[in-house]
């Protein structure tokens, strides 16, 4: 259909709904009545996705801020209201009159619908606001540094420099400004658990736990399977953490780890410096893609026309991301690159959402089945990090000398393993949090709870007189305000990631053709399938991540000089 409408006025979207919801539907005109749906969701998403983007790249502009809670507020509600009723109107079907790549979209769809409670909308658009309050606050934060004022990725990477003394003070400056928003922190978590709870309830869920797991489709993996993967994790991966801990203690030549000593580089050397500006790291990645795979690196090409917002500046959202344009089917990536290491593994990582986007929407014609389960789509970021490795060296086109290159490849391995344990330690928080935390919890209560869990999976670290720091670590996971229960999966993706590494280090053209087929499947197959297709298997017990944590823990070992 030829839509003619302004997402900034409903009354020129209703129309659209309400024609959709008064048409018959037959096994004969399904799929096309289904396509036209998905054009008008279409514009919606990107209408709303534009005005993150907008709010995100300048958390000061008023006009983009209004923007985007109208988005939030007003548009994003009327069309859960409105598409409810054209849910409802598409289960009614006969599943089995639609063809096979549209099951698991209708599955979602299905757990979707069975969530939807009218009396929720406004509850789910005051969470949102919260998030919105709370990145605003984070967007809102710099420090005071030698007579500079620093946004925190600059001062945060301060906490490279070989200095100990440096490392301390950056540290130390970082955390304080943290600590000034304590209370705004702490008030905002607290409405959005009391509203999330409600939601839950609402929809006759024992736990929002519950909600989650039906609203994220997670269909082939339950609560108590998470419960295996933290075991796992403490058992397999933690032992190995704690043995570099050690190496990285003695190569320091200090009394005791502090957490200002975990970034730097264990033998001091100065941090990798691997470009001057955003726009070296820009031009940098396209050679690396093209060598990884001359089709994606032509897809990155198409980015480079307005779709990337890399550099960090004062009142710019924090972290990265990568989202989709579904009329103009371009992805765009948004980060705060300050001239780090991480800040290139974050561009391999959002290059690798990008090419997801971008293949799945190529070969599948309905938004719903772009992408896929969110613990696929971490596969497809993670696995590119792994499968770009190869070419970080300047002869490959990258960024280092061989030398560097090895220590940037070793720097990833010992990320990879430490970052399991803290996935684990927020997984576990949120399990506990909307699962079992009394009713009435406080940020006191919520503060020990995270200590003992990081104390759990993440020992290794003297934090003597530090606790304020240490127990407010939660505050400083974004997911957990803005996306409750969403970080299992990166813990799941990695051990599909390494997974297809493993492939790749006996045949790299082959890992990478099977990981792009996986991406252009979308949200066509369920998780297990999706995972099979990229050359992996989804599992996540003690033999699965004991194998992949020990073939980390060798190549680390071969790459540490």
């Amino acid at each position: 259909m030829s839509l003619k409408i302004d997402p900034r006025d409903w009354a020129t979207v209703q129309p659209y709904y309400d024609a959709l919801a008064a048409e018959e539907l037959s096994a004969e005109n399904a799929t096309a009545w289904l396509s036209r749906w998905s054009e008008l969701e279409a514009h919606l998403q990107e209408f709303g996705f534009s005005a993150y983007r907008a709010m995100t790249e300048n958390t000061q502009d008023k006009a983009a801020e209004e923007l985007y809670l109208y988005t939030i507020e007003e548009l994003t509600p009327k069309s859960k209201v409105a598409g409810q009723v054209l849910k409802e109107k598409l289960l009614a079907l006969d599943a089995a009159i639609f063809p096979a790549e549209m099951q698991e979209m209708l599955r979602r769809v299905r757990a979707e619908a069975d969530l939807f409670r009218e009396e929720n909308v406004p509850l789910l658009t005051e969470v949102d606001r919260l998030s919105a309050e709370f990145s605003k606050l984070m967007g809102a934060m710099s420090v005071e540094w030698q007579g500079e004022t620093l946004t925190m990725q600059a001062v945060f990477k301060l906490l490279n420099d070989p200095d100990r003394s440096v490392r301390e003070a950056a540290w130390r400056v970082y955390h304080s400004r943290f600590l000034q928003d304590r209370a705004a922190f702490n008030e905002i978590y607290l409405k959005q658990l009391k509203l999330r709870r409600q939601i839950a309830a609402n929809a006759n869920k024992a736990s929002y736990l519950d909600y989650v797991w039906d609203l994220y489709g997670r269909f082939d993996y339950t609560p108590a399977d998470c419960r295996t993967f933290h075991d796992a994790i403490e058992h397999e991966v933690v032992p190995l953490v704690e043995k570099w801990l050690t190496v990285r203690q003695q190569e320091l030549g200090v009394e005791s780890l502090r957490p200002w000593d975990i970034a730097v580089d264990s033998q001091s050397r100065p941090a990798l410096t691997p470009f001057q500006n955003a726009d070296e790291l820009e031009s940098v990645c396209q050679t690396i893609f093209d060598q990884v795979d001359p089709e994606l690196g032509a897809q990155y090409t198409r980015m480079r026309d307005g779709w990337l917002d890399l550099a960090s500046r004062p009142g710019k959202a924090p972290g990265g991301y990568c989202g989709g344009m579904f009329v103009s089917k371009v992805p765009y990536i948004f980060m705060n690159a300050v001239g780090t290491h991480d800040d290139v593994q974050t561009m391999l990582h959002e290059g690798g959402h990008a090419f997801h986007f971008m293949e799945s929407s190529a070969t599948n014609d309905i938004i719903w089945n772009y992408d896929g389960p969110t613990e696929f789509c971490e596969v497809a970021s993670m696995a590119m990090e792994l499968l770009a490795a190869p070419y970080l060296a300047k002869d490959k086109g990258g960024f280092y000398s061989e030398a560097d290159a090895r220590r940037a490849r070793a720097e990833h391995l010992w990320s990879t393993l430490k970052f399991l344990p803290y996935m684990a330690t927020v997984d576990a928080f949120q399990h506990w949090v909307y699962i079992e935390a009394p009713e009435d919890v406080t940020a006191e209560q919520l503060d020990a709870v995270w200590k003992d869990l990081y104390e759990r999976f993440m020992s290794g670290v003297d934090w003597s007189g530090l606790e304020d720091v240490h127990t407010t670590g939660w505050h400083r996971k974004q997911h957990i305000f803005e996306a409750p229960l969403y970080y299992v999966e990166y813990g799941l993706a990695q051990l599909g990631a390494l997974q297809v590494w493993r492939n790749a280090m006996k045949d790299q053209a082959q890992a990478v053709a099977q990981y792009r087929s996986a991406l252009a499947l979308g949200n066509t197959k369920p998780l297990s399938q999706l995972f099979a297709a990229a050359g992996a298997k989804f599992a996540f017990d003690r033999e699965t991540v004991g194998e992949l944590a020990r073939l980390t823990d060798t190549h680390l070992t071969a790459l540490h000089d």
